[in-house]
């Protein structure tokens, strides 16, 4: 399986269709994982995306799009690009995610009261349309700027466990497990993922020895188009 998987690391707000077709077409994969579910995947797709399903996934997708309209690209851009050029590759898309509903109606249950006020108060400002911290000015320390979020995930950690715990480790095993057995089929794999779950899913990959392409090279490679 040893140089059969490629991990890459997104944004999913981020506009980076060249420099993922790039990165892709360079690998050649036969399969094009996505980090999406069948509800997801045919939400993107959606010419109108309804407002549905649990509160928080409600609010993740308001904050999303707050966040798209900042940085130039709509939610989720990262995950139709990486479709489209698996379609012009002529290989397959795999859905390699949980369900998002079920996922999210137990990540608000695992929450504690401490967790869940929190919560609402990091998404209530957002949500009025108070500025973000993740972007300020693109100076070279600026996550947005560098694809290093290494500080704001460890931060995530320290102060949502649960949501940690259900949103980015349990993903993690469940997309690790869903992508060994596509190796298992003999075909290259190539995995478009949100940079948060890229260290995770690079640890417990290890022993087939994946290609890593981090957000930060993906945004180099933007700069050089």
């Amino acid at each position: 399986m040893a140089g059969r998987l490629l991990l890459v690391g997104t944004a999913h707000v981020l506009e980076l269709a060249l420099p993922l077709e790039r990165v892709l077409r360079t690998f050649d994969p036969d399969v094009v994982a996505l980090e999406l579910d069948r509800e997801r995947w045919a939400a993107l797709r959606a010419p109108v995306r309804p407002r549905r399903g649990p509160l928080l996934l409600r609010l993740l997708a308001s904050l999303q799009e707050r966040l798209g309209e900042m940085l130039g690209a709509p939610p989720g851009s990262d995950m139709l690009a990486a479709g489209r050029t698996a379609q012009w590759l002529g290989v397959r898309v795999a859905l390699v995610d949980l369900p998002v509903g079920p996922t999210l109606q137990r990540a608000w249950r695992a929450l504690d009261w401490r967790e869940r006020l929190a919560l609402v108060r990091e998404l209530a400002p957002l949500l009025a349309g108070a500025d973000l911290l993740m972007t300020g000015p693109a100076t070279a320390d600026n996550p947005i700027a560098t694809g290093d979020f290494s500080r704001e995930l460890a931060e995530f950690a320290h102060r949502f466990p649960s949501l940690q715990r259900e949103l980015i480790d349990r993903r993690d095993r469940y997309m690790a497990r869903r992508l060994v057995a596509l190796l298992r089929d003999g075909q290259r794999v190539a995995a478009v993922v949100g940079e948060g779950h890229l260290a995770g899913l690079a640890r417990r990959l290890d022993r087939v020895s994946p290609q890593v392409v981090p957000l930060s090279r993906l945004l180099e490679l933007g700069r050089q188009a």
